[in-house]
């Protein structure tokens, strides 16, 4: 059976955590969550719900199939889907109060790094001449289609498609430190909006090629373009919506996109490499479109491959048990020792 209850506790744990840091910091916060609630996105995402609801009915077979009752199945699998909106949730509540905690300070910094990193040139620009704008712009649905169903999505599908219990429990743990862990820990200790906003928060024409390069393929036409706007439009209106909040450092995106990679690499030698070349793909858009530094994905890619390495060292040899205490890691995995 899958750890449905604790990953949902977790989740629960955590949106609530959140919402307690934010009412510390900020005003109006219920009004912003009953607003996140009720808001419509700012894109569609009728594929999104096409996909989920034939990936639950698969995972309700999924769960029959290994032993559980229709009635325990189903409530597996919403608890599944309830503790990924909770945790969402809360992502957005803390993504969103990060600013009133640390102020954004770490851009000047990263770009600096970034550009000696590369030989004294912003990546950015290395990644455009390679493959050039109208490849680059050709490739942005994947960062918000194929992505966006792995953000939401990945733990319903190792529900329904996974028997090993305890990967299924590793991968639940990395699927919350990559939010969490990235997103939230690590991004408070490096604030950052990243190049794309950059000018606008700095004053200042650091990255104004790059705003000039992205008009000029047409980025600002795309969805892509769309969500920076209403990126940048809510963090100056002080507003929240289900997935706003900017933070470039570490990076989400990659993560998610690692996570993705490691997990399939593991399943199956065919399915290795285009995974890899997914997590590549993100990557590179992340540094194209200005979302993030180039150092944010190399950090995300590091930090995914150095938990996925510690916790497959410590859960393989024995099934663990997913618990609420110790951290954000620690509050999903509680290994029993013998």
């Amino acid at each position: 059976m899958i750890p449905a209850l604790a990953f949902f506790a977790f989740s629960v744990g955590y949106a609530l955590f959140s919402f307690l840091i934010a009412v510390l910091f900020r005003d109006e916060v219920i009004a912003d969550v009953l607003g996140t609630v009720r808001s419509e996105p700012d894109v569609s995402l009728w594929y999104v719900g096409v996909i989920a609801l034939a990936l639950a009915y698969w995972a309700l077979r999924a769960e029959t199939r290994r032993g559980a009752s229709r009635r325990r199945a189903a409530a597996n699998v919403a608890l599944v889907f309830g503790a990924i909106l909770a945790l969402h949730l809360g992502f957005t509540l803390f993504k969103t109060t990060m600013p009133q905690i640390v102020p954004y300070y770490a851009d000047p910094y990263l770009a600096r790094f970034d550009a000696w990193l590369h030989g004294d040139t912003d990546p950015w620009t290395v990644i455009n001449r390679l493959f050039g704008p109208d490849i680059m712009l050709s490739l942005t649905p994947l960062y918000h289609g194929p992505w966006l169903i792995a953000a939401f999505l990945f733990p319903v599908i190792l529900v329904a498609c996974d028997h090993d219990h305890t990967r299924v429990k590793r991968y639940l743990v990395l699927y919350c430190a990559s939010w969490i862990v990235i997103g939230n820990m690590i991004a408070l200790g490096g604030m950052s909006v990243g190049p794309v906003f950059y000018d606008r928060l700095y004053d200042s024409n650091r990255f104004a090629m790059l705003t000039w390069t992205l008009r000029y393929a047409g980025v600002d036409g795309s969805t892509m373009g769309a969500l920076q706007d209403y990126l940048w439009e809510m963090y100056s209106a002080g507003r929240e919506s289900f997935g706003t909040g900017i933070s470039a450092f570490a990076s989400v995106h990659v993560s998610v996109a690692t996570l993705v990679a490691l997990y399939c690499g593991e399943r199956s030698a065919l399915l290795a490499f285009p995974a890899a070349l997914f997590c590549a793909v993100i990557l590179l858009l992340s540094i194209w479109s200005g979302y993030h530094y180039a150092v944010d994905g190399y950090f995300s890619i590091g930090v995914m491959a150095l938990l996925w390495a510690y916790l497959r060292k410590r859960m393989e040899p024995e099934a663990g048990s997913l618990g609420l205490g110790g951290g954000a890691l620690g509050g999903l995995q509680r290994v029993r020792k013998d």
